[in-house]
């Protein structure tokens, strides 16, 4: 079953989890699949990892993917104590008390305002044991995506089956009036030599000569098997499984060239209304095929 490139996935990992990690993915159509990754600086190595689990996933689509992540641990952060810059400040300190004959001794709140005194590191953060839980956050988003492309693609497939049915019968249409027309020719063209020539003879058979020349200038027979066809291949495209896109978008344009073909070469009115209608729907399908993966 078809796939829209539109969707939006999320998931968190378990919340006693120390480690608190959120994914989210969004996707819309794009002609190829475009991954871009946001995350934390700490945890950029990981990317090309996540980078191959979407790959194997999913087929087309600009990916956005968004991750946060935080260590609750206790040993996640680190506060240490510069000594020496710390005796530096308080010698300091204790010149300027003696020059200004202050009786006032410096405080530890003021010691530790001044800058540098305290030094906050992050741990090192062992990529290994992220991965293993980051993995399970990124594969369920990314299926939570899928599901919903695959909920849109159900309800783009009734739009299709629709609008196949309707050119379908279209098609039809225009079969059954193919025929009509040459013999409507025939008839405005034996009323008008008659009006022309009044009760004079003419020749019939150069009456039908020149229907057989209109008759092989406005054939569309070829273009209606063709066109068939194509809907066949279309439908039948659908039904398949994977990345169906591309051959959905090259269908449509060969359905819109044999309905211009058949409009240049019927002249006629009625037939002219149904191309009309044709290319109608098939704009309307090609619109929506810009978003199949």
């Amino acid at each position: 079953m078809i796939a829209s490139m539109t969707g939006y996935g999320q998931a968190e990992n378990d919340a006693d989890d120390i480690i608190r990690i959120k994914v989210e993915i969004r996707s819309v159509n794009h002609r190829y699949l475009d991954i871009s990754i946001r995350m934390p600086r700490e945890i950029q190595t990981l990317e090309e990892r996540i980078r191959r689990r979407v790959q194997q996933k999913l087929g087309r689509g600009r990916v956005e993917i968004y991750i946060s992540w935080h260590d609750e641990s206790d040993t996640a952060v680190n506060v240490s104590v510069d000594k020496p810059l710390v005796q530096a400040y308080q010698r300091a300190l204790e010149e300027i008390r003696e020059l200004c004959a202050l009786e006032q001794q410096a405080d530890l709140q003021l010691i530790t305002s001044f800058p540098d005194v305290l030094r906050v590191e992050n741990n090192q953060v062992d990529l290994e044991v992220v991965w293993e839980k980051l993995s399970l956050v990124v594969d369920q988003a990314i299926d939570n995506l899928i599901k919903q492309r695959q909920a849109e693609g159900a309800r783009l497939y009734e739009d299709f089956m629709l609008r196949l049915a309707r050119l379908t019968e279209i098609t039809k249409s225009i079969e059954k009036r193919a025929p009509l027309i040459v013999a409507e020719h025939r008839a405005k063209l034996e009323e008008r030599l008659s009006e022309v020539l009044g009760q004079a003879d003419f020749d019939p058979a150069r009456i039908l000569t020149e229907a057989a020349i209109f008759a092989d200038r406005c054939n569309v027979t070829e273009e209606l098997v063709r066109l068939s066809s194509h809907l066949s291949a279309f439908q039948a495209a659908l039904q398949e499984t994977g990345t169906v896109g591309r051959k959905l978008d090259f269908l449509t344009q060969e359905l819109n060239r044999e309905a211009n073909t058949i409009g240049s070469k019927a002249n006629d009115y009625e037939a002219a209304r149904l191309v009309v209608e044709l290319k109608t729907e098939i704009e309307k399908i090609r619109e929506q095929v810009q978003n199949i993966e």
